[in-house]
């Protein structure tokens, strides 16, 4: 009696939610690794851009130089930040600046790149010349882990979880696409037993009856193949693992090459002293 109760429940039941759920779980799948990817490649953009605007601070001869090593990054991480995000809301020069600003709004990167800075400027304004020189991959590593607008997919999704469930989708993919099979299999075996071998033309039917829910049995696992084999592709072409070491190192190499160009590690009278808090009403 259970054994019927499960053939004709869950069985039929499983089979049928089998390929729908993998379906969905699929293009889910891409829809996450998509978002993960984006939100990696705008912490690479800053990191880049910061970059970029040491290398040119560095470059410039005849510029003024700042002998503050707190001054000087919290000077070219905040003109990073305005020239990437503030001045192009404003002036949107180019073509996809409207887009632009509405997804880092809408992922929240404006927001992570703010964190990063404050971060940043809390953890070296403590560095002192004395003794061995600071570690900036780890004061990198640290503002950009810690960062609670970068460490989620729009604000919601950890992307740690969701990255090591994109991690072993391809191989839950074999495990449907199999278990679709036997399934089907499970289910087409009964009507075998109700075969007359007297009558040919009632077993030529209920055998290519039976060849049929096979046919679509195989099916699923093919599908699971492909899906898995794709699945396993795309994490590799957009995995985050590269660009975040990328991304890290460059911003730890510019940390570093302000380092090596400064002599102090002045903090500005104004930032050094806390706010007075406010007056009581008389």
């Amino acid at each position: 009696m259970l054994d019927q109760f499960i053939l004709a429940h869950v069985v039929d039941a499983m089979s049928a939610v089998v390929m729908p759920l993998m379906l969905f779980a699929f293009f889910g799948g891409l829809l996450a690794r998509a978002l993960i990817y984006y939100t990696a490649r705008s912490e690479a953009r800053f990191a880049l851009e910061f970059e970029k605007r040491v290398r040119v601070y560095l470059m410039a001869t005849d510029a003024p130089r700042v002998a503050s090593f707190y001054r000087i990054t919290r000077i070219l991480l905040e003109k990073t930040f305005i020239e990437c995000f503030e001045m192009r809301d404003k002036f949107k020069r180019r073509n996809l600046d409207a887009v632009w600003s509405l997804t880092d709004r809408l992922f929240l990167i404006q927001d992570g790149s703010r964190r990063l800075i404050e971060d940043t400027l809390r953890s070296i304004r403590y560095f002192r010349r004395e003794g061995m020189p600071p570690k900036m991959v780890e004061t990198a590593k640290s503002s950009f882990e810690s960062n609670p607008y970068f460490n989620r997919v729009l604000g919601i999704v950890p992307v740690a979880f969701l990255h090591e469930l994109l991690n072993i989708l391809p191989g839950m993919f074999l495990i449907g696409g199999i278990l679709g099979t036997f399934l089907g299999i499970s289910k087409g075996l009964p009507e075998l037993g109700g075969m007359d071998l007297g009558n040919v033309d009632e077993t030529k039917r209920v055998m290519d009856a039976f060849l049929m829910t096979i046919s679509h049995a195989m099916l699923k696992s093919i599908v699971g193949i492909a899906f898995s084999a794709a699945m396993t592709l795309i994490n590799t072409m957009f995995s985050v693992e590269g660009l975040y070491y990328s991304l890290v190192n460059r911003y730890s190499n510019a940390l570093d090459y302000l380092w090596n160009e400064t002599t102090t590690n002045e903090v500005d009278a104004v930032e050094r002293t806390p706010a007075a808090p406010p007056k009581k009403a008389a």
